[in-house]
C-alpha cells in the first residue's frame, strides 16, 4: 500500500535540496511507505532504523557508517536516498542530521520517519532551520487505495480551479465504504475485519496512552488519562466542556487541559477551533475533538462526522504542503446555538463550508444562515448516500460523500 504523501515528500523537485521529515500516528505505515521508496529506486540497503541495535552500535564506531554500502560519492551521478528512521530518540538528533546535512548534501537526502517526538521536538530550537521540510501522514485516504504511487498532484484540485464532479467508480465507492466501516490504518483496513480491527485498536489506544505518554511527558496518572480518552469518544461533534471533564475526573481544569494537550501529541486526537472573524457573537475559545482514528466511533453520526473531520485536515494539510495557500481548517458556531460543522479557510478568507449530515438530504437551515453570511467560495451538505447530488445555487451544493472526497486530496 503505497500511500500518496510518497509522491510529494520523496520527490526531489518538491524537496529542492531539504531534508524530508515525515510524521504520524503511530502504526500509521511512516516505516513502511520508506522501505517501498528505496525498493522502486533500487536503494533497499539505505534503510536505517534508530530503534536497532546494530545500527546504534555502528553509529558508535563510525558515525558516517551509512556512507559503507555507497559507491565513493564523488561518482554519482545523482543523490542517494538515506531514511533515518526513528534517530529523533538520539538526544543530539539534531546536531547529528545538521552535520550530516551541511556535510553531506550535495550527494545524498535524507528522509527522517517518526511520530509524536519527532513533531515536538522539531520544534525546540532552531538548528535545523532551512534545512527540511516537514509533511504529515495520515491514515488512509481512498486515494491511497485507488491511486497510491500512480496519484498525480496534476490532476489534483488546485482549489483555484472550478470544481468538476465526475463519476464516481465502484471502485473507489468501496474504498470509502471499507475505510468508514473499518480503520484508516493499514493492518486492520489490509486485514479487512470487524472483529480484527476492534482487537488492534484496544492495542493501538494501550500503545499510545502508555508508552507513547509515557515517553514524552511527566503524567503518571495512566488510569484517570486512560479514562478521559474513554470520556472523549461521546463529546464527538460537540465543543468540550473542560469544566465538566475535570469534574468527572476530580483532578484540577489545568490537569484535564494539560491530557488533552498530550493526547493530541500523540496522535490520538486533534483539536478543531472555533473560527470567529466575521461572526457577531461567536462562540471563540471551546476546541472540538475528533479521533485520528474514527473507527473507535459506534454513533454512525458522530462516526461520519470524525470521518469526514480528518478527511478534511488531510486536505488542509497536504494544500499548505504543495505551496497552494495558508489553509485552515474550524468550526462555526454563535451564542445562540447556530452552528456548521467545518469551514477550511484560504489565506484566512472563508473557504470552503461543510456540514456533515449522514442521511438527511433536506437542506440544513444553518449551513444556508453561514453560506450567506460568511460567503465562501463554496458550501456543501455531505451524505452518506450513494449517488446523490443536488446543486441549490452556483456554490451551494448536497453531495455524497463518494463525490465530495473525490474532489479532496
Amino acid at each position: 500500500m503505497y500511500q500518496i504523501i510518497g509522491t510529494w515528500a520523496f520527490n526531489k523537485n518538491f524537496l529542492n535540496n531539504r531534508m524530508s521529515f515525515i510524521s504520524g500516528p503511530r502504526q500509521v505505515g511512516k516505516t513502511t511507505l520508506g522501505k517501498l521508496f528505496l525498493a522502486k529506486i533500487n536503494q533497499e540497503k539505505n534503510y536505517y532504523n534508530w530503534d536497532s541495535f546494530t545500527v546504534k552500535k555502528k553509529f558508535i564506531e563510525n558515525p558516517h557508517f551509512f556512507i559503507e554500502n555507497l559507491p565513493p560519492l564523488n561518482s554519482l551521478k545523482e543523490k542517494q536516498w538515506i531514511i533515518l528512521d526513528e534517530i529523533h530518540k538520539d538526544k543530539k538528533w539534531k546536531e547529528i542530521l545538521k552535520a550530516y546535512y551541511d556535510e553531506f548534501n550535495n550527494y545524498l537526502t535524507f528522509i527522517v520517519c517518526g511520530s509524536a517526538k519527532l513533531d515536538i521536538f522539531r520544534k525546540t530550537g532552531e538548528s535545523l532551520l532551512g534545512r527540511y521540510f516537514l509533511f504529515k501522514m495520515f491514515p488512509l485516504g481512498p486515494n491511497d487505495i485507488v491511486y497510491g504511487e500512480n496519484f498525480k498532484l496534476e490532476n489534483a484540485w488546485d482549489t483555484v480551479n472550478p470544481i468538476y464532479f465526475e463519476s464516481i467508480n465502484n471502485e473507489f465507492k468501496n474504498a470509502v465504504n471499507q475505510l468508514f466501516e473499518i480503520s484508516g490504518f493499514p493492518e486492520p483496513f489490509l486485514k479487512g475485519k470487524k472483529s480484527f480491527y476492534k482487537r488492534w485498536q484496544k492495542s493501538h489506544i494501550s500503545l499510545i496512552t502508555t508508552e507513547e505518554i509515557r515517553d514524552l511527558t511527566k503524567i503518571y496518572d495512566i488510569a484517570r488519562l486512560q479514562m478521559l480518552s474513554a470520556l472523549l469518544p461521546q463529546r464527538i461533534g460537540s465543543p468540550i466542556s473542560i469544566k465538566n471533564l475535570s469534574d468527572i475526573l476530580e483532578v484540577a481544569h489545568q490537569t484535564v487541559k494539560l491530557w488533552i494537550h498530550a493526547l493530541e501529541n500523540v496522535y490520538l486526537i486533534f483539536q478543531v477551533m472555533p473560527y470567529k472573524e466575521k461572526i457577531e457573537r461567536s462562540i471563540k475559545k471551546e476546541k472540538k475533538i475528533y479521533f485520528w482514528d474514527w473507527g473507535i466511533l459506534e454513533d454512525n453520526g458522530k462516526k461520519f462526522e470524525n470521518f469526514l473531520a480528518l478527511q478534511l485536515l488531510r486536505s488542509v494539510t497536504a494544500w499548505n504542503e504543495w505551496g497552494l495557500g495558508d489553509f485552515e481548517l474550524f468550526y462555526v458556531k454563535t451564542k445562540d446555538g447556530r452552528e456548521t460543522d467545518f469551514l477550511i479557510t484560504k489565506n484566512k478568507e472563508p473557504f470552503l463550508l461543510v456540514e456533515s449530515k449522514f442521511k438527511d438530504t433536506n437542506i440544513d437551515k444553518n449551513l444556508l444562515y453561514f453560506h450567506k453570511k460568511l460567503n465562501p467560495k463554496y458550501s456543501f451538505q455531505v451524505v452518506f448516500i450513494d449517488d446523490f447530488y443536488k446543486q441549490l445555487s452556483s456554490n451551494l451544493f448536497i453531495v455524497d460523500i463518494y463525490k465530495f472526497l473525490k474532489i479532496m486530496v
